[in-house]
């Protein structure tokens, strides 16, 4: 079987397959989080798009573009990812299809655990190798079954520094609490005006890292809203005191888990640490809905380790076949490294 070649948008989303098989998957196998992701494709013409059909129906999915001699996965945007699938069987028969194709294949960030990494050995059995490499893990607060509020998510210190916060914060104004989940363009649109806003007004505008300083970033965030909104699973919560919005989270609800992907808030507020209040509303929401996880996204980060210190672990998978295009690559590394290494002798 042969790869499809074209963008997304040429697939309905009721053929989207239905995420089975796995007891942690992940927002980023949804099809608003791939639809983002191949629409900041620099080159849209290097996709190549591996489908698993039945009837009208795709049963798992493998978008990757061609660069640098490898098979890669479209801007992660700094989150983990996975294959994309239905069933067992649908899963192995698109690993059968990527070992059968002569270019490497490279998977930044996949959950440890995941199935995929068993059917890409299975499949590459005899035809090539998979090797695999540590990656960046993920925080996450366990929601144990039963809890009823947030002493049984953080400890005595936690909830004592937050208290604290909540007075300096309640010192300043009236503190209101929003969490949305928007169903229309119209809905959607001045949330995220007013999410980009606190965006601007933190410390990241001075990285270069806020979402209305890295234009691709930006509009990647932009275009999973509104197709995760689409799908009812896009949140949007915001901390407000006497009525300005101080601090902002875009996240989503999926799988009985909260998902934070962006949280940020007014540099000017900092005292009252707006962001730890607005994580701790948003905690609290999962609790009362009876969710099994709150899962930090991105990378680790200092902030983190204050709420957990449980991760979730990720590994970079290479399959290499065994292929001209494989003995290219590993040429040109090769070359680089002999390079590397008698630059160093001449220093």
């Amino acid at each position: 079987m042969k790869p499809n070649e074209g963008l997304l948008d040429a697939l309905p989303a009721a053929g989207w397959p239905p995420i089975h098989g796995s007891d942690f998957a992940i927002p980023m196998q949804t099809r608003a989080w791939v639809q983002a992701r191949l629409q900041a494709l620099a080159q849209p013409s290097a996709l190549r798009l591996f489908t698993v059909r039945s009837g009208d129906a795709i049963g798992a999915i493998a978008p990757l573009f061609r660069h640098g001699g490898w098979l890669r996965e479209p801007p992660l945007m700094f989150e983990p990812s996975d294959l994309v699938w239905s069933t067992p069987e649908s899963l192995h028969r698109l690993a059968g299809m990527l070992a059968a194709q002569p270019l490497p294949v490279y998977l930044e960030r996949v959950p440890a655990d995941s199935p995929t990494i068993a059917a890409l050995r299975q499949a590459y059995a005899y035809r090539g190798v998979v090797r695999l490499r540590p990656a960046m893990p993920t925080p996450f607060i366990e929601i144990r079954e039963g809890a009823r509020d947030i002493d049984a998510c953080l400890n005595a210190g936690r909830r004592s520094d937050l208290r604290r916060a909540e007075r300096r914060a309640q010192a300043l104004g009236s503190v209101a609490y929003e969490l949305h989940s928007p169903a229309s363009g119209d809905e959607l649109a001045p949330l995220l005006a007013v999410a980009y806003d606190i965006e601007a007004r933190s410390w990241k505008t001075a990285t270069g890292t806020a979402l209305t300083e890295d234009r691709l970033q930006g509009d990647f965030i932009a275009s999973f809203a509104r197709e995760a909104m689409r799908e009812r699973t896009l949140r949007i919560a915001l901390m407000r005191i006497d009525g300005q919005a101080v601090a902002m989270q875009i996240g989503a609800q999926w799988q009985r888990r909260f998902w934070l992907l962006k949280s940020s808030y007014d540099q000017a507020y900092s005292r009252c640490s707006p962001g730890q209040l607005l994580m701790l509303h948003t905690l609290r929401h999962a609790i009362r809905e009876g969710l099994s996880s709150y899962e930090f996204m991105g990378v680790m980060d200092d902030w983190t380790r204050l709420w957990t210190d449980r991760t979730r672990s990720y590994v970079q998978v290479r399959a290499y076949p065994f292929s001209a295009a494989t003995a290219a690559l590993l040429a040109r590394r090769g070359v680089r490294s002999v390079l590397g290494r008698v630059k160093g002798i001449l220093r």
